[in-house]
């Protein structure tokens, strides 16, 4: 039966690395990776995200389970990269500071309105 650690030894084959190259790659101690192919022992769980993260045209699926491709589909690649935490949070930033601003000038208005006389009845009697 063919096991994760077999199916990493196959994709660096194919990538033309070796383990030892492999590991430093993904910012593993040398013999993390070789010492558990030639012990048959598991690796942890971080180790195969690092792998996933440093490989993006690995299939994650087969890594782990053996079915399907080693590697993504050409259209799953292309895609953009989710964002990360620290962009999306400006981002949402400005957002807001955009829709406060819309919700002071609105408030003007509304006050402008309201001083003017204007307390609504005459577009409520217009519309009604």
């Amino acid at each position: 039966m063919e096991t994760i650690l077999d199916r990493i030894e196959q994709f660096a084959e194919n990538q033309g690395v070796k383990i030892g190259a492999f590991e430093k790659k993904i910012g593993a101690s040398k013999g993390v990776l070789s010492r558990a192919i030639a012990q048959k022992t598991d690796i942890q769980a971080k180790w195969l995200v690092k792998i996933v993260e440093n490989y993006p045209q690995i299939d994650a699926n087969w890594l782990l389970t053996g079915e399907g491709s080693m590697f993504r589909p050409p259209a799953v690649m292309n895609e953009a990269p989710p964002p990360n935490r620290d962009e999306v949070v400006r981002l949402l930033r400005e957002k807001v500071a955009d829709q406060q601003k819309i919700i002071g000038l609105l408030e003007e208005k509304v006050e402008a309105l309201m001083a003017g006389g204007n307390d609504g009845t005459e577009i409520a009697s217009a519309v009604g």
